[in-house]
């Protein structure tokens, strides 16, 4: 029987790439997320390939036995906030005339089929009112598009692990929300998150992303002399091309990157963020992917999290979405 007198919800995060799946589970204690589970498993290659699922059954077989065998408390819920395929999403900031939620949501889809370049028939769509220009009285919008065969058979699979989607979102906005210092920076910041087939490019600036991209390097490929090489030309190129084309997010900063985090599996090998920081001349940081979660050392999941948290950022800020979401929704 459903408890209908409790005050929040219990959904967790799973983060699925082509490799890999992390799953995490936050609970709130006097305003604080405190880690309540986690797991990772391993995805047989081929299962996913480049973010395109090319067997569900086998992926969701994973999903299931990875859920019933998390560390800490067991998942007593099949509510899931999951991650999509950073390399098959489309996000762009535009500028709209000042109006009303309602409004903008219908004027934002006449706009949208000029910058995504899929009909928008074969999309879902979701936008985002980022701030007002005073100056202007233009609004920042960010758009976020995906493709529907995708989506779709995210959540066929995720419904066969007999799980159910709540949220689903791409993985650069699950990366931002747990690495980002309450959500607000006051300079553009780049973020570059290490998965198991490519890196994610963020550039966050004020309360939101503003530019995404996929760059062709994995965590197993960043011991490589070379491929760091070019991984730093490649992080060179995208801040570049962010401050000199997306002026206006920035003005005050002249558009200019104050500093790099890097997150993702193999983020935290010894000198990554000074090789990093020489080649590129700003500061690079390692990222902190518990700065908004309380785990405990005591407990063997806590320790264990605490050893090796950075693998876990995005899975991480799709617990932190589930657990603020939960509160809204009590009696799901």
């Amino acid at each position: 029987m459903k408890n209908f007198l409790r005050l929040k919800s219990e959904i967790f995060g799973l983060d699925i790439g082509d490799f890999s799946l992390k799953i995490v589970k936050l609970k709130e204690r006097k305003g604080k997320f405190v880690l309540a589970s986690f797991n990772e498993a391993e995805i047989t290659p081929g299962i996913i390939e480049g973010g395109v699922i090319k067997n569900e059954a086998a992926l969701a077989d994973i999903i299931k036995k990875a859920c019933v065998a998390v560390k800490g408390e067991k998942l007593n819920t099949k509510y899931v906030v999951a991650s999509l395929p950073e390399e098959k999403s489309f996000l762009q900031v535009i500028q709209m005339p000042e109006m009303n939620e309602k409004e903008l949501k219908s004027a934002a889809l006449f706009e949208v089929e000029n910058y995504i370049p899929l009909p928008l028939g074969d999309i879902y769509v979701d936008f985002q009112k980022i701030s007002l220009n005073e100056k202007t009285g233009r609004t920042d919008v960010l758009i976020v598009a995906m493709p529907k065969p995708i989506v779709d058979s995210y959540v066929s699979c995720i419904k066969k692990a007999g799980l159910t989607p709540f949220i689903m979102e791409p993985e650069s906005q699950a990366t931002a929300r747990a690495v980002v210092n309450d959500g607000v920076t006051a300079q553009p910041l780049a973020i570059v998150g290490f998965g198991g087939d490519n890196a994610n490019f963020i550039i966050y600036f004020g309360n939101s992303i503003r530019f995404t991209c996929s760059i062709p390097v994995s965590s197993r490929q960043i011991t490589d002399a070379p491929v760091l090489d070019n991984l730093a030309l490649q992080i060179k190129k995208y801040m570049d091309f962010y401050s000199e084309h997306f002026f206006h997010d920035s003005p005050a900063t002249d558009g200019k990157i104050g500093k790099v985090i890097i997150a993702g599996g193999g983020a935290g090998l010894n000198a990554l963020s000074d090789f990093l920081s020489k080649k590129l001349s700003i500061p690079v940081e390692t990222a902190n992917a518990l700065k908004n979660v309380l785990a405990d050392d005591k407990t063997s999941h806590g320790a264990e999290i605490l050893k090796n948290s950075l693998p876990f950022a995005t899975a991480i800020g799709l617990a932190e979405r589930g657990a603020v979401e939960g509160k809204k929704y009590p009696h799901i």
